[in-house]
């Protein structure tokens, strides 16, 4: 008779796991996360089981759970072909999960149902058998620590919430990565952080009528969360600004941020404060806009959230950001269910759910108020931005609506340029939408916070720039350079606290670790604009001696790193499907004098070539790629936008191929270059959120070959794209 104790060394879970060919004599074969320089593993646990999600069966990956202060981290025991079939990054595995990504935390029973959410200062159980991981990218990891020793998984669990959500900002890993860094930009990306950056914009849109002014460098600044340069009306004096941004919400003046040389421009500015004089003051400096005009035209104020001056409401005015953080919570859920019960249930509730967040609505508005804003400028009207502090919607608006009017900004740089200005150097306080620390100590940022009156929201306002650009290129598939996998990418990236681009909440933030102020003269603009430049000068070297605290000297030796060199994260293959394959079909030109018509003979001025959107709600879609690329029953071979890339690579390689036999004018040449044709018989194929979730990853035997990206045509990539070669 077999008694139970001669069973249980033959039990086996109830966890379907691959074979573990690790073991060998009783003990688990060990495995070590990639480190970068200057991460260090502060919690570890092995023989974990990371399970399939959304699987029926408890089917799963068994490997070692680790934590850095960098990333989280899971190391199979066994390689796959499949971890190398999606988009690969030099800085994170496939299983990697940087710790800023990190949304929520949950507590389950070693399976994805039964479940608890973890508070950042709530008590820790003694036995923790399973944690699930949320992650701001709506993916979803699931890991099992029934199979692992005792301990491990409050290890993991009090490491991954001491870790993820740090109390000050210099404990980002952003300060301890020591990796040199050498910048490779491209010459044509504005990184607007010097005054000369600047003039170079001012001098590509022509506009003579507006002035560089350095007063935001000094002691006098008035608008601290903005470029220490702005851009204002010639007849604006220096002084009087600092009298006109006390009627403004966080002295948020209207500046100038674009400009068509026939005199219309487009103005970002903050609400009026409720003063006696702040209407006088608002009219002011609206007459010193209209007189710089040619043709003395007022300018139009379009208000985002309603004049909150005259308590005028309005039905398609954007929401407060507490109300946008609901309506995001709401999109994520219908996008992160945990069990395939709990799919389908959402999946038979879909579009109601959908409509319910209100979502796409806020798009429509986004892209609605872009679309006016644009009809103004075509008609050569200026256009002031109002909204809050102005810093959250009117970057949204203001970024739209110049990818409306200048073709320049649909391509990379010209994107890339766009945001370094809207959002980086104008003060998008990414920090607090972003749910980090605020840079600087607890005990400054408090008082910073109390100074201001404006305590730290979480808010995805840069994820619905993003949905609405993705809007954009799904509606004029010709004009952006840039694809959907770029725009998914670069929302992935802001969560990755190695780069600097999404880590500051103003310039004046990211200056004072690099203690860039020590050289006021590269503030400073030409001779003629900056008298008095040395009282100025003066000024801000106390200004920066006074705010040298323990916080600076702790990180002196940050090293900024801009997330666009794509370089430092990405192999040529993976920044090919960053291109569109039709964006060389509508080649546009890239300066104002050549976007106008000059056709026209009478005095009328010409109007401004322009995309015109659809701005209704019935004509938004959801940003699959970006929300649903996890869900794997979603995710479907033969399927996505993707297969539309591949298709416009290989009808672009097919041209190129019968140019190269024009070129040549030999018989004998055509039929040596007849077997090397691309037909629809031998393409890949890939699923539908390719490159990101692979589906049947069975089906994929290849990536893109290897190939020189250096060149933005997206003509010349023709040959590098291995989907087009690799065999079926």
């Amino acid at each position: 008779m077999i008694t139970m104790s001669e069973k249980l060394p033959n039990f086996t879970s109830y966890i379907n796991s691959p074979k573990n060919n690790g073991e060998k004599n009783g003990s688990l074969q060990e495995v070590k996360p990639k480190l970068l320089n200057g991460e260090l593993v502060v919690g570890a646990a092995h023989n974990v089981i990371m399970l399939t999600p959304l699987s029926e069966r408890d089917q799963g990956r068994m490997g070692s759970l680790f934590v850095t202060n960098y990333k989280l981290s899971f190391v199979p025991l066994e390689h796959s072909p499949y971890d190398e079939s999606c988009q690969r990054n030099y800085l994170l595995g496939p299983h990697d999960v940087p710790l800023t990504g990190v949304g929520a935390i949950w507590m389950t029973d070693g399976g994805p149902v039964r479940r608890r959410r973890v508070g950042l200062n709530g008590d820790m159980p003694e036995k923790v058998k399973g944690l699930q991981v949320i992650c701001k990218n709506m993916k979803v990891l699931t890991f099992s620590f029934v199979n692992s020793s005792k301990g491990n998984g409050r290890k993991i669990a009090m490491a991954l919430v001491h870790h993820a959500f740090p109390k000050r900002h210099h404990l980002l890993f952003a300060f301890e990565y020591k990796e040199p860094y050498y910048r490779t930009l491209p010459l044509d990306l504005n990184m607007f952080d010097r005054p000369a950056d600047w003039r170079r914009e001012l001098e590509r849109c022509d506009c003579p009528h507006w002035r560089i002014t350095p007063i935001n460098a000094t002691l006098d600044a008035f608008m601290l969360t903005a470029s220490p340069t702005l851009i204002v009306p010639n007849s604006s004096l220096d002084c009087n600004l600092i009298d006109y941004a006390r009627h403004f919400k966080n002295g948020r003046i209207p500046i100038w941020v674009w400009g068509r040389e026939e005199g219309a421009a487009l103005l970002r500015s903050g609400e009026l404060l409720p003063t006696d004089l702040a209407l006088k003051t608002e009219c002011v400096l609206f007459e010193q806009v209209r007189r710089i005009h040619p043709k003395l035209t007022p300018p139009r104020v379009i208000y985002l959230c309603g004049n909150s001056f005259t308590n005028s409401p309005s039905p398609n005015t954007l929401p407060p950001l507490g109300i946008l953080q609901a309506s995001y919570k709401k999109l994520a859920e219908l996008c992160t269910p945990t069990t395939l019960g709990g799919f389908w249930i959402q999946d038979s509730q879909y579009y109601s759910i959908l409509d319910s967040s209100r979502w796409l609505r806020y798009v429509a508005n986004c892209l609605a108020f872009a679309d006016e804003a644009a009809d103004h400028l075509s008609r050569n009207v200026t256009v002031v931005l109002q909204e809050g502090d102005g810093v959250d919607y009117c970057a949204v608006v203001s970024s739209l609506t110049q990818l409306l009017v200048d073709p320049y900004f649909r391509t990379i740089s010209g994107f890339q340029s766009l945001i370094q200005k809207e959002w980086v150097a104008l003060g998008h306080p990414f920090c607090d939408r972003f749910g980090l620390p605020r840079p600087g100590s607890s005990a400054e940022a408090s008082k910073d916070a109390t100074k201001t009156g404006s305590a730290p929201q979480s808010a995805p306002v840069f994820l619905l720039f993003l949905d609405c650009v993705w809007q954009l290129t799904n509606q004029f598939p010709a004009h952006f350079q840039f694809t959907e996998t770029y725009l998914t990418t670069l929302w992935d990236c802001a969560h990755n606290h190695v780069f600097d681009t999404f880590l500051f909440n103003c310039p004046r933030d990211r200056d004072l670790p690099m203690i860039k102020f020590q050289c006021p003269e590269t503030y400073l603009s030409s001779s003629e604009e900056t008298e008095g430049a040395i009282s100025h000068a003066s000024n801000t070297r106390t200004l920066v001696a006074n705010r040298r605290d323990s916080y600076s000297l702790r990180i002196k030796n940050f090293i900024q790193r801009p997330v666009w060199d794509w370089s430092e994260q990405f192999s040529e293959q993976d920044k090919a499907l960053f291109y569109n394959p039709l964006f060389s079909i509508n080649k546009t030109p890239n300066t104002p004098k050549q976007r106008i018509s000059q056709t026209s003979l009478s005095m009328k001025t010409p109007e401004l070539s322009r995309l015109e959107p659809c701005t209704s709600i019935a004509g938004m879609e959801l940003w699959s790629q970006c929300y649903e690329r996890w869900l794997l029953p979603l995710d479907a071979m033969h399927s996505g936008v993707i297969q539309y890339h591949i298709h416009n690579y290989a009808v672009l390689k097919e041209i190129q191929q019968l140019n190269e036999k024009l070129s040549q004018l030999s018989i004998m040449a055509n039929r040596q270059s007849n077997g090397t044709e691309t037909s629809d018989s031998n393409r890949t194929v890939v699923s539908r959120f390719y490159p990101f979730s692979a589906g049947r990853r069975d089906a994929l035997t290849g990536t893109l070959d290897s190939m020189q990206v250096s060149l933005i045509d997206a003509s010349q990539l023709l040959d590098s794209q291995s989907l087009l070669n690799a065999p079926d």
